[in-house]
């Protein structure tokens, strides 16, 4: 159903003349006649009765405007809508983050940047990073912050922190050796292992560092899978085994002695953490703010 012939009927019901919804839609009579003929013949019924000069909706007329008039309500508070996101940073800004940034950079920013903006609202996704990254190049999620640099050449990548790589476990684990010697990595496959879910950044993270030193994740003691950083923290707090993890989500752990880093130099190593967002995604005021406030 066209919509210039609807907004035509809409008119001459409001109206009630042809020549009158002519002059206010900038259109001739036989124009706005025409539109309303045509939306008979497609509907199959008469809208209007014409008696005379006088004109009177019929039946059908009166179901079709009481539901047109709706639509164009609504094409009006969505127009109203849109200029308002068009000129004002406004609105629900949708964000994935892989586990680490969401618990431990996402909150920072958003409190800056809700201080500066705030009638932006916010949707938070957690993920992992190849969800993230998904999702981002679907288009589902406006920007995403990830553990690692996306391939895909239709995302920016943005550098947002950058953080460091170890390996922890709860500090009087029995199969832990004594003192803060140097631990080998033919030591540490020995050890029980909390591994975190495929798709996890810092999961291959682990894998490249494993790799360089010529072993892989079937070389180790895996005690126990876990989704997600803080689980596999908590894990190992309590001394189910050693984790893989950054500084940013550990330091908290550490700084109360609830776990410790382990001398391990073939696993030591630094790590980044980027915005990503899709080139071709039109920004509103409110992401382009967003992506401003994080560059």
């Amino acid at each position: 159903m066209d919509i210039r012939k609807l907004e035509a009927f809409c008119k001459v019901y409001e109206l009630q003349s042809f020549s009158k919804a002519g002059e206010v839609m900038f259109l001739s009579q036989p124009t706005i006649s025409s539109h309303v003929a045509n939306l008979e013949d497609e509907l199959g019924v008469r809208l209007f009765d014409r008696l005379g000069r006088t004109i009177m909706a019929t039946q059908a007329g009166d179901v079709l405007y009481a539901k047109a008039a709706g639509v164009f309500t609504n094409l009006e508070q969505a127009r109203a809508a849109i200029e308002e996101l068009r000129d004002r940073v406004v609105g629900d800004l949708t964000v994935g983050c892989s586990t680490i940034p969401s618990h431990n950079i996402l909150p920072g920013i958003l409190a800056g940047f809700s201080e500066r903006y705030p009638e932006v609202t916010y949707t938070v996704h957690t993920a992992s990073s190849a969800e993230v990254i998904r999702c981002v190049a679907n288009g589902d999620w406006a920007v995403g912050i990830v553990g690692r640099k996306p391939g895909n050449e239709e995302l920016m990548a943005t550098l947002l922190a950058e953080d460091e790589t170890m390996v922890v476990a709860a500090p009087g684990a029995l199969w832990l050796p004594e003192g803060d010697n140097p631990i080998s990595i033919v030591q540490l496959a020995a050890m029980p292992w909390i591994m975190r879910d495929r798709g996890s950044a810092t999961r291959e993270a682990l894998e490249k560092a494993l790799a360089s030193e010529g072993c892989g994740l079937g070389d180790l003691n895996i005690r126990c899978r876990v989704e997600g950083t803080c689980e596999s923290l908590a894990h190992a707090e309590a001394g189910v085994g050693v984790c893989y993890t950054s500084l940013l989500a550990a330091r908290e752990l550490i700084n109360r002695g609830a776990v410790k880093p382990l001398n391990v130099p073939a696993l030591a190593g630094k790590r980044d953490f980027y915005l990503i967002r899709h080139n071709g995604r039109y920004m509103f005021p409110a992401l382009k703010a967003f992506v401003d406030y994080t560059s």
